[in-house]
């Protein structure tokens, strides 16, 4: 049987995590005026390198590095609760309610970083939430110190039957998680604000102060840097011989699995991250953005024309949007749909299924044993037409992970 294509895949990184600053124990400061308020205000770090949805927020680095107006929720939560149970209530008298329940927000519009508008709708006496325009911030109580969270699920919330815009979060005593189910195209993200780093440059020594009232006065607020929970996949062709300009790509897909929890807000050794994975895996599709910025089905499409210059280098084309699938994989699987274009007229060609495996990666660092989170992976497909198809694989990222070369002429087994 002929083989039709060729992957290389190379890796590149994760998103670095902020530092906890080492502090000395500073005594708690006198309690403030009651009448004195304080409004939280909420600063939004640049996404760990994110899509607007459908797809993924930001990129790699530099201007494309952007937020897109995506919908991020945030909760706040007095640092002293570490028992959930009574998070979602509307009682104010419950003890271990939520000073911020679930509160949406949209991130800015073309811009690295910025501030976001977190606004209480707190039903009023006849129980309706309040008017937008009449809501207000929320303000700091007292020295109570507080602790922020926030996540971006695109439109990947899972009820059990299907995946809806409006997530509703699950309570439990030590964790509130947000049910998922993905599709290639959601971008999962989490984000908690660090003290220790938002306090640097202040007049706050102690990071134990932050956040709250005492601590807003001298110019530290709640700063969320949303990290990427997903394996970003994206994809290039690249013409082998001159019969490649022939070959159209019509489609590719990666196997994943798809459902799961993300833990959004936890106490004790409970992690903030994607859980309760299931087993069952999907095939997740490359699609492109669409006019209105939202991801649509791929359209099939060809390499550059092939440079017949001798040792001429072929130039790359980066095709479709990319794949974003659940971490922590020894390999995926990949399906390659071609077919030959004579004309007008597509002739399909069967479809090829290549192994991409984290041991095979180059440029990912010594002793890479999975595919993980943060990470973007670039994988190129050589296209040598119906005669021949080879691949190789780099991966590239939100941060550098290697990259590997599958190759179909290799035999099954070692020769002797």
């Amino acid at each position: 049987m002929k083989n039709y294509a060729l992957l290389a895949i190379a890796a590149v990184g994760m998103l670095a995590a902020c530092s906890k600053n080492e502090a000395t124990p500073q005594p708690q400061p006198e309690p403030v005026d009651p009448a004195d308020q304080v409004a939280v205000q909420f600063g939004l770090g640049a996404p760990a390198a994110l899509t607007k949805a459908t797809g993924t927020v930001g990129d790699l680095a530099g201007d494309s590095n952007v937020w897109n107006r995506q919908t991020l929720y945030v909760f706040g939560f007095d640092r002293e609760i570490t028992d959930f149970t009574n998070a979602a209530s509307t009682n104010p008298l419950d003890e271990g309610r939520a000073f911020i329940w679930h509160v949406p927000a949209e991130a800015p519009d073309g811009q690295n970083s910025g501030s976001i508008e977190v606004l209480n709708q707190d039903p009023d006496a006849d129980g309706q939430p309040n008017p937008a325009e009449e809501a207000e911030p929320f303000y700091y109580q007292g020295n109570t110190v507080y602790d922020f969270y926030g996540y971006h699920i695109d439109d990947a919330y899972y009820d059990g039957n299907a995946t809806s815009a409006d997530p509703v979060p699950v309570v439990e005593a030590n964790r509130i998680y947000v049910p998922f189910k993905i599709d290639g195209g959601q971008d999962l993200m989490l984000a908690k604000a660090d003290p220790a780093a938002d306090i640097l440059g202040t007049e706050v020594v102690n990071w134990q102060n932050a956040y709250s009232a005492y601590a807003a006065r001298r110019g530290v607020q709640p700063d969320l840097v949303f990290q990427h929970q997903l394996a970003r996949f994206t994809f290039e062709i690249k013409p082998g011989s001159a019969s490649a300009n022939d070959i159209q790509v019509v489609s590719l897909a990666l196997k994943s699995k798809t459902t799961g929890n993300l833990v959004v807000v936890s106490s004790g050794d409970v992690q903030r991250e994607i859980a309760d994975v299931e087993a069952t895996e999907d095939w997740l599709y490359l699609r492109q953005r669409g006019v209105d910025g939202n991801l649509v089905a791929l359209d099939p499409v060809g390499t550059e024309t092939f440079n017949e210059t001798p040792d001429a280098e072929q130039t790359s084309k980066a095709i479709g949007e990319s794949i974003l699938a659940i971490p922590g994989e020894e390999s995926y699987s990949i399906q390659l749909a071609l077919a030959s274009k004579d004309e007008d007229q597509l002739t399909e060609i069967p479809v090829q299924e290549y192994l991409l495996e984290a041991t095979k990666l180059t440029g990912a660092g010594d002793g890479a044993t999975t595919f993980e989170k943060g990470k973007s992976y670039k994988v190129t497909m050589i296209i040598y037409g119906l005669e021949e198809v080879q691949i190789t694989a780099t991966l590239e990222a939100w941060q550098d992970g290697g990259e590997t070369v599958i190759d179909p002429d290799e035999p099954k087994f070692p020769e002797e």
